[in-house]
């Protein structure tokens, strides 16, 4: 990453850029760190779910990986990220089966909850 890429360059110390190969790659965020602040990447995925998991995570002291945040899952109050006292493998395998993608609705499953929605509201 040169400086003319990012104007937030000087002064960002988010552990995970958007720019930055290395730290997508091998990076971790914990969630008392900082979230990329630029502008032009607020619609990735990824910072949109740290966006989340800051506001519900129940611990500062576990780390969430790239894989995790890019993870289309639901975020709940209480999300927990990994041990970093523990061996990493399991724990993801293990995060990853906790938290599955979100699943798109089928057309009738949305008639349904739309039918369901207009009779609630009377």
């Amino acid at each position: 990453m040169t400086i003319p890429e990012c104007k937030k360059y000087d002064t960002c110390n988010a552990p995970l850029c958007p720019l930055d190969e290395q730290s997508l790659k091998h990076g971790i965020w914990y969630p008392d760190e900082e979230i990329c602040p630029a502008r032009a990447y607020t619609n990735v995925a990824w910072i949109q779910n740290q966006k989340k998991m800051l506001k519900r995570s129940a611990r500062v002291d576990r780390y969430f990986t790239l894989t995790m945040l890019e993870r289309n899952c639901i975020v709940k109050s209480g999300i927990e990220g990994l041990d970093p006292d523990e061996a990493e493998d399991y724990q993801l395998k293990k995060w990853l089966r906790d938290h599955p993608e979100k699943r798109a609705l089928s057309e009738k499953e949305r008639e349904k909850l739309a039918r369901r929605l207009a009779t609630s509201r009377g």
